[in-house]
């Protein structure tokens, strides 16, 4: 067999190979030099296993079959993660983050599509209740399975988070690490990254007492002049709204206590937060479906005493508008949770 039949044997296992390696090793580039490396081993290894001194066709095959399949050689690759069940301990982390974003975007969508469904089609409340547990539910099975697969599949393939990361970003982390190295430095790219406090407990605790105090007087109610004269089921929507206010202040007052440690712990008050947050909207859902019972309290001027003369039907539809604004502006307060829940990745506090 001629030289150039036996380099195009090794050429077509080497091209297996390629195509067996994961896609993480092949963005990076990185396969050019593996598949370069495991030529030059052929080659040596095919001269070595010669009778004549020099790589023959049994030789060669005899090279490939001592380097393995080339499935045998991607498997080496692959195994670059700790396991942890079917997701590696890499890609942990970035999967729960992926399934808190996914699950709070569905249940942000699934009540935002019921509040125009209100609006503009005059839906009965329990339908709408049905409809907005039923596309949570759907929404949130359909997620979790997709994105459980994906995650199995990307840590089966070896993938690590940063694997992810832009060609910029790379760049950036390179230019610093031969900065750091041109003035005889060590590189540590968690020393270079500002250390600042997560809060500031102060403003914490206060706006936590605040709200709670809020909370509990619209729980109490303790003005029974005035809400003798609101219809018993704004009351009752109003004390479930201040249970979600208190359960919201106690979050905030648990983090200014708990101060600039245990990042941990942060992050899953973050994480209630954002669903007490959104569960909350389904007691504006339910008022502004039932613009009759909000109360407007005048002074009735003959009796000189309060009376409440409810909202105007013609006003039905401002009312909505600005509670469907309320609502849109808490599930936007929600994002302030993910960011907080973002930059805690990025603080190296210990104390």
């Amino acid at each position: 067999m001629s030289e150039k039949e036996m380099e195009n044997i090794v050429k077509d296992y080497l091209k297996d190979v390629k195509k067996a390696l994961p896609d993480w090793l092949k963005d990076k580039k990185e396969h050019k030099e593996i598949l370069a490396d495991l030529e030059e081993h052929i080659w040596q290894k095919a001269e070595e296993l010669s009778d004549i001194g020099q790589p023959t066709e049994d030789s060669v095959q005899l090279a490939i079959a001592h380097m393995g399949t080339p499935k045998s050689i991607a498997k080496e690759y692959k195994r670059r993660g700790t396991p942890k069940v079917y997701i590696t301990k890499e890609m942990w982390s970035l999967y729960k983050k992926v399934l808190i974003i996914v699950f709070s975007v569905i249940i942000g969508i699934s009540i935002f599509s019921q509040l125009i469904s209100i609006i503009f089609e005059n839906v009965a409340i329990d339908e709408i209740a049905d409809n907005i547990i039923m596309g949570i539910q759907n929404g949130i099975f359909a997620s979790f399975a997709i994105i459980t697969i994906i995650f199995v599949v990307l840590s089966m393939e070896g993938y690590f988070p940063e694997d992810f990361r832009s060609k910029k970003e790379i760049k950036k982390e390179k230019r610093q690490r031969e900065v750091t190295y041109e003035r005889g430095l060590p590189y540590r790219p968690e020393a270079e990254k500002k250390v600042k406090p997560f809060i500031k407990p102060a403003g914490e605790i206060i706006g936590g007492l605040v709200v709670i105090g809020i909370g509990f007087f619209l729980l109490i109610q303790p003005i029974p002049g005035l809400t003798n004269l609101i219809d018993p089921e704004f009351l009752l929507l109003v004390r479930l709204g201040s249970l979600f206010l208190i359960a919201e202040g106690a979050l905030d007052l648990s983090r200014g206590l708990i101060g600039n440690r245990q990042p941990e712990t942060h992050r899953v008050i973050h994480i209630i937060t954002i669903i007490v947050k959104l569960t909350s909207v389904s007691i504006a859902v339910l008022i502004m479906s039932r613009p009759e019972i909000f109360p407007i309290i005048v002074t009735d001027e003959p009796t000189n005493s309060f009376v409440n003369i409810g909202i105007a039907t013609d006003f039905y539809g401002l009312f909505r508008g600005i509670a469907a604004l309320v609502i849109f502006i808490i599930i936007l307060s929600t994002l302030e949770d993910f960011i907080k829940i973002y930059k805690l990745d990025k603080y190296k506090i210990k104390v």
